[in-house]
């Protein structure tokens, strides 16, 4: 007697076997990529969270502001300063183009002539002093009180 080993029924058996095989790995599959979805969305979110707190803590400001930034605004350093600067005032925030430059007093002149002297290791020159006297005084009378004839 010959032994059939390509029986029709055992044929089908074996492919709709297969067929739930392949299902059954398809939908773990499926779950899987779900899963890490969900992961890089959680990730995401916090790598957003902490670069905006970053940003915010260098600027000196309060973190609670974090809560206020939009969401399509990028998680970039410099995205974010833009947005700072544009809607800062909102928060009392001055930024770099509201400051006014103040006028530096003779003392922080003096000052920075000091620094540059312990940092160069040179002494300032005085004719470059008593020219930028010279060239800020105002009228004759301020020529003649640096000049010693007053």
């Amino acid at each position: 007697m010959a032994t059939n080993y390509y029986d029709d029924d055992e044929d089908n058996d074996t492919t709709t076997d297969v067929v739930g095989q392949l299902r059954k790995v398809n939908r773990t599959l499926e779950k899987r990529a779900k899963e890490l979805e969900q992961e890089l969305a959680g990730l995401k979110s916090q790598t957003r969270q902490r670069t905006v707190k970053d940003v915010l803590q260098a600027k000196g400001l309060n973190p609670k502001i974090a809560a206020l930034i939009p969401q399509d605004i990028e998680p970039t350093d410099d995205a974010l300063v833009k947005w700072i600067e544009d809607y800062g005032d909102v928060f009392g925030v001055q930024t770099q183009t509201e400051e006014k430059p103040a006028e530096k007093s003779p003392e922080i002149k003096a000052q920075a002539r000091i620094n540059n002297m312990v940092a160069t290791g040179t002494a300032p020159d005085i004719d470059e002093d008593a020219f930028a006297k010279i060239a800020n005084a105002k009228s004759k009378e301020d020529l003649d009180i640096l000049l010693g004839l007053n």
